[in-house]
């Protein structure tokens, strides 16, 4: 049965008024000319003002500082050059830092990403308990910092330690042992509390890119024989990765300037085996009173992360290509 001249007219007429709102939307939706241009600075002074006051200004404040004698404490101070610079790589301190920032960050990021690669994975298929098993994995990234550290620091005490209690126990250790207490122990634990606590953003961040990719390209490979390695090689990893890389980087960042779960579970000891350069920066600035000093770790930190953000951002460009 045809539509009627009526059916027709109405129909016309609705698809007229979608039309002329479809364009309005559009009109709404144009690219910003010459005179949009003062209302969207006037828009962005207020974050501009913010991010000037939080970020640039500390930054410029910490390089001017850094060449100079300043205490924390405040007085009189002069200009002395790259005298910190120097003394810096003078004292073992520094680079001890140095090399617990790089075995802690180190650590973290290969237990994280292959962590939580492969936990994503798994919780991308399909099986029984799914959402709780997912609640259960993000459960430790929701969970306040202070909180986490300070339960695991009472698990793994020395003496009144349940971890301890449970080992013994099961006979697998005759004494209590010193999770923190020991040199050669402690940033092994450190990594271990910090991996539980933030694998799980990783988690996150592959899960959301592991659901967006087409069931029909993994059906295509079934088809033509693919395993699930083969699978995961050629369709999964290609797919994630440039997600993969973006997630490293922002692990890297985090986990180097990471400063509470170090300070809160060992305060950078025994004897300085698990002081990484935020927590050298805290002792300098805030036991010390070396602001100047402390001032210029800041700055070659900087510079670290500076570096490591260009490595990665060419990784990212490399796997995009490797996408298209």
């Amino acid at each position: 049965m045809y539509p009627t001249e009526e059916q027709q007219a109405a129909g016309t007429e609705t698809f007229g008024r979608q039309r002329r709102l479809f364009s309005k939307v559009l009109s709404l939706l144009r690219f910003p000319t010459l005179r949009d241009r003062p209302l969207a600075y006037l828009l962005l002074l207020p974050s501009a003002l913010m991010i000037f006051t939080l970020i640039a200004l500390p930054l410029i404040q910490a390089f001017y500082f850094s060449f100079t004698n300043r205490s924390t404490l405040g007085g009189h101070y002069s200009f002395i050059g790259l005298d910190n610079y120097i003394s810096l790589f003078q004292r073992p301190d520094f680079p001890e830092a140095l090399r617990n920032s790089i075995v802690w960050t180190g650590g973290n990021i290969v237990l994280d990403m292959s962590l939580g690669l492969y936990v994503a994975v798994v919780l991308h298929c399909q099986f029984r308990l799914r959402g709780l098993v997912r609640a259960l994995v993000l459960f430790p990234y929701l969970i306040p910092t202070i909180v986490a550290v300070l339960v695991w620091r009472f698990m793994l005490h020395g003496l009144l330690g349940v971890i301890n209690y449970w080992l013994m126990d099961l006979h697998l250790i005759s004494a209590p042992v010193s999770w923190f207490g020991n040199p050669d122990r402690a940033m092994m634990m450190v990594i271990f509390v910090g991996v539980w606590k933030l694998f799980p953003f990783v988690v996150i961040a592959l899960l959301g890119i592991l659901q967006s990719i087409p069931t029909e390209i993994y059906e295509a490979a079934k088809v033509d024989g693919a395993n699930v390695i083969q699978e995961f090689w050629y369709i999964t990893l290609p797919a994630i990765m440039p997600v993969f890389v973006i997630t490293a980087l922002l692990r890297t960042i985090w986990t180097w300037d990471n400063f509470d779960i170090i300070y809160l579970l060992t305060g950078g000891g025994p004897v300085n085996a698990t002081t990484t350069l935020p927590v050298f920066v805290y002792k300098e600035a805030f036991r010390h009173y070396r602001l100047g000093r402390a001032s210029a770790v800041t700055v070659v930190t900087f510079f670290i992360i500076l570096g490591l953000i260009v490595l990665y951002l060419y990784l990212y460009q490399k796997a995009e290509k490797v996408q298209r």
